[in-house]
């Protein structure tokens, strides 16, 4: 409970920098992922935009589909 005021001041420092390091980290790998999702996303509507260009039909049956 008041664990804080029994440690020593660089402990509690140590633990806190960890914790900072380790956000850090965390932050960098979401944002390598978050890049990566991004690009694929990218691709995935540019093909589906070539498959509907080449299939005007399938763009027409889509188009007819409704959202529920």
């Amino acid at each position: 409970m008041f664990r804080f005021v029994l440690e020593p001041k660089a402990v509690l420092m140590n633990e806190q920098e960890q914790k900072l390091k380790d956000g850090e980290t965390a932050i960098a790998s979401l944002q390598t992922s978050k890049e990566y999702l991004e690009k694929h996303m990218a691709e995935v509507e540019n093909n589906l935009r070539e498959l509907l260009q080449q299939d005007p039909g399938l763009a027409r049956q889509i188009m007819t589909m409704s959202v529920a």
